[in-house]
């Protein structure tokens, strides 16, 4: 987790998974989960009142800034603030066409470090809001020459900070009502049947894609946009000259570029970046599995886009080239993974993936945080890992081989 005092917002069920020898049960099934502790509620960040106890909350966002709800929130440290990139902000929403083209995702930020207590002010959070009346918070706005839809349903999917700079990951060009989405995992692009509500053609689609973009006014506004690399539609990243000091000195390293292909379908694939060139993928450096000896086999951006299909034209029919998945599913259910972080924990000495997937969608919007959130374990040898947002538990279970370069070979079980 972060060393921000706003990472302790992560509360969150603890399963602890006892792995046996043999990984599974007689009947092949996965052993069930066993739960260790149990979630616990901090403060209410958005909204005016809270919704369990009825009482005013500490910023009462809606009165101060215009801002009622969030649908999820991804929290970038940033020198000395804590932003917070919220997805789908109400009090503007809309569907359709019309609803998925101007900003409706709310910033906030906060310079507390001490723990939220007893003191009744919880992250003492700030949301960017607009100077006239009525109270209207400003959304995050990308400033390009091509313009960038920011609506309903296309969402800031992450962020890091680089060299001393802001980076925000916004995935774009998805229908407000997409068509369902199965995995693909040889061909992670491919669009499924166009409907009246999705046309599925290349600015308007039930995949969408990802651009990075740069802010030098703590995330108010973002400019200098850049294409993320073919296959990395769902992006996030951890800039590992950040992370604690406990973090092996083999994995600190630059930064660490995670992409979903397919939202809510899919695993993701992993790229590496110098920090000075985080905003130029051609200097990344692209993950597709291990050698003989265990060690990260990576390639570059060119060898990346040509994937393991050339003669087939990119990208509908692209899939990646090797391995490059980052765990592999026992199930193809497992291929599910929404909204997500990854970060190093140290009181775990592991990288741990917090994720969202099919089914287990909390009608509560806790802690401005993406509900649903499961935990997995990257790192080895020490059971797993998983931990779920409120209300997110879910009966199927299965078995994760991991694969981040640098971790022994792991398995995890929800």
């Amino acid at each position: 987790m972060m060393r921000f005092a706003g990472s302790t917002l992560l509360a969150a069920n603890l399963l602890l998974i006892g792995w046996a020898a043999a990984g599974a049960n007689e009947n092949g099934a996965p052993p069930p989960p066993v739960r260790i502790g149990t979630s616990e509620k901090i403060c209410q960040l958005t909204g005016d009142i809270d919704w369990e106890t009825g009482q005013p909350t500490a910023a009462r966002t809606f009165s101060n800034f215009g801002l009622d709800a969030v649908d999820l929130g991804y929290p970038v440290e940033h020198g000395a603030k804590l932003i917070l990139l919220f997805g789908d902000s109400w009090q503007t929403h809309g569907g359709g066409l019309a609803g998925e083209i101007p900003p409706d995702d709310a910033v906030g930020v906060t310079t507390r470090r001490e723990p939220p207590g007893n003191d009744g002010k919880c992250l003492e959070l700030q949301i960017y809001d607009k100077p006239s009346p009525p109270k209207t918070f400003a959304p995050a706005t990308i400033v390009s020459p091509i313009q960038i839809k920011q609506g309903f349903f296309n969402v800031p999917s992450g962020g890091v900070s680089a060299d001393g700079r802001l980076f925000g990951f916004f995935w774009t060009d998805h229908c407000a009502n997409p068509n369902p989405l199965g995995p693909s995992p040889d061909a992670p692009l491919a669009r499924p049947t166009a409907s009246p509500k999705c046309p599925e053609s290349d600015d308007r689609n039930s995949v969408g894609r990802n651009v990075l973009a740069r802010s030098d006014d703590d995330g108010r506004t973002f400019r200098n946009v850049v294409q993320m690399p073919i296959g990395f539609v769902y992006v996030t990243a951890v800039n590992s000259r950040q992370l604690p000091v406990d973090l092996p000195a083999d994995q600190r390293s630059g930064v660490f570029i995670f992409g979903v292909p397919r939202y809510r379908a899919s695993v993701p694939y992993l790229a590496e970046a110098p920090i000075e060139s985080l905003a130029d993928p051609a200097s990344w450096r692209f993950f597709t599995g291990r050698a003989d000896n265990e060690q990260p086999r990576w390639v570059s951006r060119a060898e990346w886009r040509q994937g393991a299909a050339p003669e087939m034209p990119p990208p509908l029919a692209w899939r990646p080239p090797g391995a490059a998945e980052i765990f592999v599913p026992a199930l193809e259910a497992g291929r599910c993974i929404g909204e997500f972080s990854v970060t190093w924990n140290s009181p775990l000495l592991m990288w741990l993936m917090l994720y969202n997937c099919p089914g287990g969608i909390s009608p509560t919007v806790m802690l401005a945080l993406s509900p649903a959130m499961l935990a997995a374990a990257f790192d080895p040898g020490r059971g797993a890992q998983r931990a779920g947002h409120r209300g997110c538990e879910q009966d199927r279970q299965r078995s994760d081989e991991a694969a981040l370069p640098g971790s022994r070979d792991a398995r995890s079980r929800r």
